[in-house]
């Protein structure tokens, strides 16, 4: 039998027929961005906020805007956050030239265009250094970078994925402040920033005394409705697949309405060449998965307190009400505070969100490592 094309696919943003678009979120944030109002998206880690911003792009590229993306995810120092924007811009290779005379005014940064060969094209590149630059010196060329944008078109789109990154580092608001100065003096320009973690979103946007307050447009990212559960029956459909609708809904319910985590449990089933999903086969394939990661999840288990193992358990078993006294025995946690000890420490490893937890509910960063704990725990 002839190789079938997966109808599914998982791990990296997806576009095309893999993606399902989201048209009235899409209208919205467009209408802010096009009337220069900057926009927090914030949602859950792999529910698809990159997805949603690259398609975003093609769509305002299509009108003529001037789009960057910026993850700064993994980063640690002002330095990183340089890099990183110096990254994104390296990736436009149809901006070399606005780049380099952009940045001609920018000493530190010495831009190279014959220097460095891009090793897959062969095509001559553009290369930045930031050798023995200080840390005085880092800060000044953030500043002069991001006001470098107003070259790069009458229409410009800046992205920072996992914004709230920024808050992490120790420098008194300084790139906070940074960057809302930014944000008011460049008239061609809106921000976009995309978050996962509410808390500390919450506190950059809406504290008083934080430098971004009150400075965009906040929009939480919703989870799929019904259109969700169609379109994964018509891309079974696509290979000839018929898809019980309760097991979708069950596989939803099992990873948090994740849609990445959806796809790869569908992905497995096509791979599988299973031609009728059952509730049954849809809990087996999603527990074949997660065993997989087995010896991931133990190691991060094992290296949590006793009482922290015992808190994940409770919230992963129980779900609601964790601070119920019933549960606090079943778990043999001590008391409420002691529970409430663990969850901020646990929030404070990102194991745990913060979504829910004054309603008695928490809610994982990997709904997966919620469910190997409920089943395999």
């Amino acid at each position: 039998m002839a190789n079938v094309k997966n109808p599914f696919k998982f791990g990296d943003p997806v576009e095309g027929d893999y993606f399902l678009p989201r048209p009235d979120l899409e209208k919205l944030v467009s209408q802010f961005l096009e009337n220069r109002i900057h926009v927090v998206l914030i949602g859950p880690r792999r529910f698809g906020k990159t997805s949603f911003v690259l398609n975003l792009f093609r769509q305002l590229e299509e009108k003529k805007y001037s789009c960057v993306f910026v993850d700064i995810f993994n980063i640690t120092s002002h330095r990183d956050f340089l890099q990183q924007i110096l990254r994104s811009l390296r990736q436009k290779k149809n901006w070399k030239k606005q780049i380099f005379e952009a940045f001609r005014s920018i000493p530190q940064l010495r831009p190279k265009i014959s220097a460095d060969i891009d090793a897959q094209t062969g095509q001559q590149s553009l290369g930045f250094s930031l050798d023995k630059t200080s840390d005085k010196d880092v800060k000044e060329m953030i500043q002069d970078v991001l006001s470098s944008l107003e070259k790069f078109g009458s229409k410009v789109i800046f992205v920072i994925d996992e914004f709230q990154k920024i808050a992490e580092i120790n420098d008194k608001g300084w790139l906070e402040a940074t960057l809302r100065t930014h944000m008011q003096q460049l008239k061609n320009t809106s921000f976009l920033f995309t978050g996962s973690r509410k808390g500390i979103i919450y506190d950059m946007l809406n504290n008083v005394s934080r430098p971004l307050y009150r400075s965009c447009q906040l929009i939480e990212f919703p989870s799929f409705g019904d259109e969700f559960d169609d379109w994964i029956h018509l891309r079974f459909e696509s290979v000839h697949t018929t898809c019980e609708h309760n097991a979708i809904g069950l596989l939803r319910k099992f990873v948090q309405n994740t849609p990445n985590y959806v796809q790869m449990v569908c992905f497995h089933l096509v791979a599988q060449n299973i031609k009728h999903v059952t509730t049954q086969i849809m809990t087996k394939t999603l527990s074949t998965v997660v065993s997989q990661n087995a010896y991931a999840y133990q190691t991060l288990l094992n290296s949590l307190t006793i009482n922290q193992q015992r808190a994940l358990r409770l919230v992963a078993k129980e779900q609601k009400q964790i601070f119920a006294k019933e549960f606090l025995k079943k778990y043999e946690i001590a008391s409420p505070p002691a529970l409430a000890s663990s969850i901020k420490a646990l929030k404070e490893k990102r194991i745990l969100d913060e979504e829910g937890v004054r309603r008695g509910s928490v809610v994982f960063d990997d709904p997966l490592f919620a469910f190997w704990l409920k089943e395999f725990t």
